[in-house]
């Protein structure tokens, strides 16, 4: 149960930020005040990405509740320093994908040279495989972690090494990058662009690709749900402690 109120927490969330999205797309920066507003939506979509993270957290953790939306509402701030941790992982993997670029000539010329090997894509593949991997799976999990470690305890979590441990577990990093391959990277690859040759260019091709598109937002919100449920603690861990009992109880 908790599965499907984490997606379809995650899936409405989506669908809310893509329209932000869009509006800020097409908001034009010509002015002060709509530079103004450009920056309003960016502001709200990212508190919004905080909410959507923080409430699908709360679902794996103790369940959907009022009181687990106060919480996400409250711990939205912690989308700053797990935005860090993105941004510092796209920066370190934007720079590896323009290095090897940069060095192509050099890096076939040394295997031609070094194995007689004159076809090196599949290295520039692993490569481009292997940054996205990071970005978007291990700088994910590492994201959601610290979030749902500020969930747990606050923020004296970002100071500890817990969200860490748990991010990079070999079992949660393998749940992850299976989730992601299985449902958001070969959707995207193959179900997104993909129009049978039959299909009229009549209202049933909208329809069709509403259905299409539908179907793959469903699949990438269940990627979702399954990615944060990896980087929440326990029930355990995560519930808040208990007040003490008093000693007695004066009648």
């Amino acid at each position: 149960m908790r599965m499907l109120f984490a997606t379809l927490w995650i899936l409405i969330g989506l669908v809310v930020v893509g329209g932000i999205y869009w509006s800020f797309l097409i908001t034009p920066v010509s002015t002060v005040v709509a530079l103004g507003m450009s920056a309003v939506l960016a502001i709200v979509g990212l508190a919004l990405i905080g909410l959507i993270a923080n409430g699908a957290i709360e679902i794996w953790a103790r369940g959907f509740s009022i009181a687990g939306v106060k919480r996400a509402l409250r711990s939205i701030p912690a989308i700053v320093p797990a935005g860090l941790i993105v941004l510092v992982m796209w920066w370190i993997t934007s720079r590896l994908e323009l290095s090897v670029a940069h060095n192509s000539g050099p890096i076939n010329a040394w295997f031609i040279a070094r194995f007689g090997w004159d076809d090196m894509s599949w290295l520039f593949t692993a490569i481009r495989s292997l940054a996205t991997w990071l970005r978007w799976v291990v700088g994910g999990m590492m994201a959601l972690s610290l979030m749902a470690g500020v969930l747990a305890i606050g923020w004296p979590a970002v100071g500890q090494v817990a969200w860490l441990r748990r991010a990079l577990r070999p079992r949660a990093i393998a749940v992850a990058t299976v989730s992601f391959v299985l449902l958001v990277a070969l959707p995207w690859t193959f179900v997104v662009p993909w129009r049978p040759e039959s299909l009229p260019p009549t209202s049933v091709e909208t329809a069709f690709i509403v259905v299409k598109l539908g179907v793959v937002a469903v699949m990438f919100a269940a990627a979702l749900a399954l990615i944060v449920r990896e980087a929440t603690p326990p029930p355990a861990a995560a519930a808040p402690a208990a007040p003490p009992l008093p000693a007695s109880v004066p009648l």
